[in-house]
């Protein structure tokens, strides 16, 4: 039942895996829907003896490896004849790691590069949709092997639980998994909620009425 259920707890475990898996020179993929909060979990990410490199997710190789090296104060130019060389370099770094946000936006000819850079204990924190954990599983299931996936779920959930005391927690649990990650519905549904159990003199929705409406709802 809990297997659906973010809280701030899931984050900070988060945050625990992700500097372990660094430090040991390893690779994270941090999967999330729309509104996961994927973006802000990345910046959490301060490791003291690590540095941080951002990478836009849409440049091309030539481009993403070059800014790997600017971002260190290297002066490089983006130029297919220099990417052995510049792969070579960010291969050989050390006391860094590398951030891509929206790696769903990737070029596919990026990843082997990317597994290069991985394979030399560059570690490199991806955040992106499902899709590029079905990506990776179809076309490179070697490069899915060497990452950890975590998980994210919408921080929302955890506020609708401290905003509102008369929904049992367990409820909004079941009803969060019911839609799928559907933020809109999921409001809508608490409310609906809420509105029955005023309309029933209940002093809170438990799971039995919340169980109600998600019995309602279309199949998906």
């Amino acid at each position: 039942m809990k297997e659906g259920f973010i809280s701030d707890k899931r984050r900070v475990s988060y945050l625990a895996a992700t500097y372990t898996r660094i430090y040991r020179g390893h690779s994270v993929l941090i999967e999330g829907d729309f509104g996961a909060g994927k973006t802000r979990f990345l910046g959490l990410l301060r490791p003291k003896k690590l540095h941080a490199i951002w990478v836009e997710s849409l440049f091309n190789i030539h481009e993403t490896l070059a800014s790997i090296l600017k971002e260190l104060n290297y002066d490089t130019t983006a130029t297919y004849r220099r990417t052995p060389q510049y792969l070579k370099m960010i291969c050989n770094l050390a006391n860094c790691f590398i951030i891509i946000d929206e790696a769903s936006d990737l070029d596919s000819r990026v990843w082997p590069y990317l597994k290069r850079i991985i394979d030399a204990g560059v570690p490199i924190v991806f955040a992106g949709l499902p899709k590029v954990r079905t990506f990776l599983t179809r076309e490179h299931p070697d490069i899915l092997s060497r990452l950890k996936t975590l998980i994210l779920y919408p921080i929302v959930v955890e506020e609708f639980i401290a905003q509102y005391k008369d929904i049992q927690q367990e409820a909004i649990e079941q009803i969060y998994m019911a839609v799928k990650g559907d933020m809109r519905k999921f409001k809508e549904l608490c409310t609906d909620c809420r509105d029955r159990a005023k309309e029933l003199n209940y002093k809170f929705v438990d799971l039995n009425l919340a169980l109600e409406f998600i019995s309602d709802l279309p199949a998906q």
